[in-house]
């Protein structure tokens, strides 16, 4: 009888794309343990410091990791990790895909703005959207090959985590560089609307 391999997929994209509600979904439709980075960073305090002007925790980056680890070798089946800096933390070869989330910046910003965010925290996370941050980090720690966008604009979450699973048992195709908020606020002639500061 052949074993089933255990898959280790991660959930990233700009704060504010829907992580969260589509890992929670996906981790149950595949039973599989979910790992969400912002809460055990939170609850086991693997915090460096804390960024009063952005209002955000900086997490320290090599004990998450080694508390992923530690977690991997607790449980048996496929994981799911969650988190805009799981890549980081993740060893890239133990990642089976990673699904990179994008939402339109226009969107995003009615989100970010409806969560209370402060204006540099939405613009900083608005401009990493459109510069395709957590696409090229994802890209850098683990290669193309690994690496899927799914652009959630206007879905919901079910529709989002059906994409996936479409993926995932290859009846869909795995793609990057379909997502281009870049180029399509240059031809808009609004890049400036979100990148100015930088």
């Amino acid at each position: 009888m052949k074993t089933k391999l255990r898959r280790i997929i991660i959930i990233s994209g700009t704060p504010g794309v829907g992580k969260t509600s589509v890992a929670k979904l996906l981790a149950s439709r595949l039973n599989a343990t979910l790992i969400n980075l912002g809460e055990l960073v939170v609850e086991e305090k693997l915090i460096l410091n804390v960024d009063k002007k952005r209002g955000t925790f900086v997490a320290d980056l090599e004990r998450v990791s080694r508390r992923v680890r530690k977690l991997f070798t607790s449980v048996t089946g496929d994981v799911i990790v969650e988190g805009h800096f799981a890549v980081h933390v993740v060893p890239a070869e133990s990642v089976t895909r990673v699904f990179v989330l994008r939402r339109n910046p226009d969107d995003l910003k009615k989100l970010l703005e409806g969560r209370g965010w402060n204006e540099a925290k939405v613009r900083e996370n608005l401009a990493c959207e459109v510069l395709d941050v957590c696409l090229y980090d994802a890209v850098k720690a683990c290669g193309d090959e690994k690496v899927c966008e799914v652009d959630v604009t206007g879905k919901t979450a079910e529709a989002v985590v059906e994409e996936i699973l479409s993926i995932l048992s290859d009846k869909r195709k795995c793609w990057i560089g379909g997502v281009d908020w870049l180029g399509l606020f240059e031809r808009e002639g609004r890049v400036d609307e979100f990148l100015s500061e930088f």
